[in-house]
């Protein structure tokens, strides 16, 4: 229905859209079993952006009478069934951090820079993982960006996320705008170089 159809409707038949929201999450707690048995993972990441870059989509309290209780009901089958659940939701959606940590979201992902990433991970880092902090709506996600600005990108993560030494997990990607495995991978190549090289010196030195 839209974006805007499905906001006018959480507002105006919450029950309705209540009932909607439990039926997807009865397919997708169903899901879980065929997931296990064919894949065995370790984690799943559930995918349900709840927030543009301004703010969420709704208010807070909305959001918790309304979409919390169908997240926390996923995130804890997976702890049921030994899955470490992660959350992804892009935008800024740290008003509603302590309501990830409640439902039992390991960690969050992507944390987009519209969020105050340092002071996240500084009050929250002992209880979620946070994973992110890349500039990945500005030049450093583009796939023309100079690998120069990519390289830099990637170590201001690391230096000034990582000092805290919790709860930081880096996340960081270049938009390749192909389907081809090879191009993508090269696209990828100077995050995933930088990330591994850089973080490891930074361990060697204590920081």
């Amino acid at each position: 229905m839209g974006f805007e159809d499905a906001l006018i409707a959480m507002a105006m038949e919450p029950e309705e859209i209540n009932a909607l929201f439990e039926a997807i999450t009865d397919y997708k707690v169903a899901a879980l079993d065929y997931i296990i048995e064919a894949y065995h993972p370790d984690t799943i990441t559930y995918y349900d952006d709840v927030a543009t870059e301004r703010n969420l989509f709704m208010s807070p309290d909305t959001y918790r009478e309304l979409i919390k209780p169908h997240h926390k009901r996923f995130a804890q089958e997976c702890l049921k069934r030994g899955i470490i659940p992660i959350y992804h939701c892009c935008g800024h959606a740290e008003g509603i951090i302590e309501d990830m940590i409640d439902c039992g979201w390991a960690a969050w992902t992507s944390v987009q820079l519209s969020n105050d990433v340092c002071h996240l991970i500084e009050t929250y880092g002992d209880k979620i993982g946070i994973c992110g902090g890349y500039d990945s709506n500005g030049i450093p996600a583009r796939g023309d960006a100079p690998t120069e600005v990519v390289v830099d990108e990637v170590k201001r993560c690391l230096d000034t996320y990582g000092k805290y030494h919790k709860g930081y997990c880096f996340f960081g990607f270049r938009v390749a705008n192909s389907l081809d495995p090879a191009q993508t991978a090269a696209a990828m190549a100077p995050v995933v170089q930088t990330a591994m090289e850089y973080g490891m010196q930074l361990l060697m030195a204590g920081k």
